[in-house]
């Protein structure tokens, strides 16, 4: 994208079949005018010629294209330089409004010695915009800058021109939209009928990231919130509000429902994004206690299957500017959210004071305190002087789809999708377009994507059954996002199988251990469920601890996940209590040894904290081993162990050594048939009994 207050100084470098360079502008010398907006935004400002097209090969008025300040008389010019010199043999100039008043074009060397490259002697074509290729024999200098001449009266009116490049081809350039690889040529997108879309109109959709609800704005719909007025009993229709559909059995969406209140209330209600667990509902506005609203975010949570008042998300110096809507004429205020799955992350879709046009994309981080830090403005490659919005970022928390009029594309505003590489969010991928069949002519946007990945929900007029409706697509490869996995898990009394909450520690192993590594998760204190989305290609790690109960620890390996998938686990918590049993788990040593090797050490703290933290407590340890070799000498090897074992927790004194009693069973209580070298494994254990409290 092109970018205001200072020049970047880069170029681009296009490669055809014909090993055909192209250099496009990479700074803007000089020049005769530019039009300026009230807040001297980089909306059709000289720079917008810089690098390669913006608009094209759509011909039409874009804040993206300079835009020179005359119209039916007199000249204006303008002259960018290259990264590099060549010898041209083709210029290429994007006119996309009011094409054929450029008079002469020139160049110039490195020593600014001026070459007159071409001069305009044909009529005006009758066309509204075109890239025009410029064919001239091969420079004998190498030139590094161009200027063109506009002469308005070649064809009056205003003019706006997107790129300026040059070649050493005589290839003509074709202007091509950035579209997504492989599009499968059967692709078709799906309405999702009458249970859900309707002659009113149904847009921003929101799926839960078990695509198991969908929620939705409707608008103008007779069934929409009412606001009684002054004048008697006489109501007056609200524009919009939100509803939600659930999927049935069958794989179909059940009739839509208002969503009610207090969600919906007088105002325009529209909900913005999604929690991981689907139990809270970002929603517009914040909703103040005298039921009026300001501009803003706020969340409902679902409690006994009731929707609670939303709350304000507080973000640090929020700012939410009107956009002037071409279409209605008007200023208006426009704000568009999007949630990370660990919720970590607020991307947001506004007009703030350092804008690069109207509305840009940012996120902010959140806090300690649970709010959200000063917005950051993603950057110059998704950013465009254009308008950039309605963000959806997919369950791997890297992929990010969104809408613009600030890249090339199909209609008045068009989906892409870009892929965060690193931890700055101001560095992505060059924005993909989804292509001609989920983008349209129209305005498209609002996409949503469960966590699966499979399919894409979002708003279309074309093809709808009266305004706008809602659509479902398969995705393909090359716009999926990232794999992920999603994950509930639930802790129980191994005894009386009652659920517990005891404290949890959930963390990717493999990696700097700092609060990056750290997984966040949601947990409903109605099921008692954890629930948390994480990425394949790791190793996990959970732990939990609950008074009277011992530690518990687990390893969730996803190293070699490659697909979706839905996993739930329920973990059992042995609690403390007089003749509990229960396995030293992760207490190693080598075959025929008795010395402890250093990774049980862990293992072995946590026995000795329960010990020191309950000073009554005392245990039996007892050894065992399988029925491999001579039945003396595998006694005599649990002996020594479970004596290493004593040793190790009563060395440093904390612990009487007369609260620990030993026993060496060797090969005579094996929990499984010594038939395989895995049940002997589990054969080969150490035990500890509580026998007294």
């Amino acid at each position: 994208m092109k970018f205001g207050g200072f020049i970047l100084l880069f170029f681009s470098v296009n490669h055809f079949i014909y090993s055909q360079e192209i250099l496009w502008a990479a700074k803007v010398l000089e020049k005769s005018s530019e039009t300026v907006d009230e807040i001297y935004s980089t909306k059709n400002r000289a720079i917008q010629v810089l690098n390669k097209p913006n608009v094209l090969p759509q011909t039409v008025s874009s804040p993206c294209s300079w835009r020179p300040t005359g119209s039916g008389f007199g000249e204006d010019y303008i002259k960018v330089g290259f990264e590099k010199a060549i010898k041209v043999r083709q210029v290429i100039i994007g006119e996309t409004v009011t094409p054929g008043a450029i008079g002469r074009v020139f160049g110039y060397t490195k020593d600014n010695t001026e070459i007159l490259l071409y001069e305009n002697r044909d009529p005006a074509p009758r066309l509204s915009g075109r890239i025009w290729n410029i064919i001239i024999p091969e420079t004998q200098q190498e030139i590094n800058a161009i200027k063109i001449l506009i002469v308005h009266s070649l064809n009056k009116g205003l003019k706006e021109y997107d790129a300026i490049g040059i070649s050493n081809s005589d290839h003509p350039y074709v202007a091509k939209i950035n579209v997504a690889e492989n599009l499968p040529p059967n692709l078709e997108k799906e309405n999702l009928g009458v249970n859900v879309n309707s002659k009113y109109g149904e847009v921003a959709p929101i799926v839960s990231p078990d695509g198991k609800f969908l929620y939705f704005t409707r608008l103008n719909h007779p069934d929409n919130t009412k606001d009684k007025t002054a004048k008697g009993e006489k109501t007056v229709e609200i524009p919009q509000d939100v509803w939600v559909s659930k999927l049935n059995k069958n794989g179909g969406w059940d009739a839509a429902a208002n969503i009610g209140e207090p969600i919906n209330n007088a105002a325009n209600n529209a909900a913005a994004t999604i929690s991981a667990d689907g139990k809270s509902l970002f929603v517009l506005n914040v909703y103040l206690p005298n039921g009026k609203y300001v501009a803003g975010l706020s969340k409902a949570t679902m409690k006994n299957k009731k929707w609670e008042l939303p709350k304000q998300i507080r973000i640090a110096d929020f700012q939410a500017l009107e956009v002037y809507d071409e279409k209605i004429k008007v200023k208006k205020t426009v704000t568009e959210y999007a949630i990370s799955s660990d919720e970590k992350y607020l991307v947001m879709g506004l007009r703030r004071s350092e804008t690069f046009g109207d509305k840009d994309l940012y996120v902010s981080l959140k806090t300690s305190d649970n709010s959200y830090g000063k917005p950051i403005n993603l950057g110059p490659i998704l950013n465009s002087a254009g308008n950039e919005g309605s963000p959806f970022l997919a369950a791997d928390n890297k992929t990010l789809y969104f809408n613009s009029n600030g890249h090339p594309g199909y209609g008045d505003a068009d989906i892409y999708v870009t892929t965060r590489l690193d931890e700055t969010w101001t560095n992505w991928s060059e924005p993909v377009n989804l292509g001609p069949v989920i983008n349209s002519p129209e305005w498209d946007g609002y996409i949503t994507i469960p966590a699966s990945g499979e399919f894409a929900y979002f708003s279309s007029l074309k093809n709808s059954l009266g305004s706008d409706d809602i659509f479902k697509i398969k995705l393909f490869p090359s716009i999926k996002p990232q794999v992920v996995v999603l994950y509930d898990f639930q802790f129980k009394d191994k005894v009386t199988n009652r659920l517990v909450t005891p404290k949890i520690s959930f963390q990717t192993l493999g990696e700097v251990k700092d609060s990056s590594n750290i997984v966040n998760w949601t947990f409903d204190e109605e099921t008692q469920l954890n629930k948390s989305i994480l990425s394949v290609g790791k190793k996990y790690e959970i732990a939990a601890t609950l008074e009277s109960y011992g530690d518990f620890r687990t390893i969730l390996d996803l190293s070699k996940e490659t697909k979706y998938k839905e996993l739930k686990a329920v973990f059992e918590m042995l609690p403390l209590v007089q003749g509990q049993k229960m396995v030293l788990q992760n207490l190693f040593f080598d075959q025929g040894q008795s010395i402890i090797k250093e990774e049980s050490f862990e293992e072995l703290e946590k026995v000795k904290k329960i010990m020191a933290e309950n000073p009554s407590m005392e245990i039996l340890l007892e050894g065992h081993t399988d029925n491999q070799g001579d039945m003396l000498k595998n006694i005599k090897l649990a002996e020594d162990r479970v004596n290493a074992v004593k040793d190790y927790i009563t060395k440093d004194g904390v612990v009487d050594g007369k609260r620990i009693g030993i026993k060496s069973w060797g090969p005579y209580k094996p929990v499984l048939r010594n038939s395989s070298e895995e049940a002997r494994k589990k054969n080969r254990r150490e035990e500890f009994t509580i026998t007294k409290m």
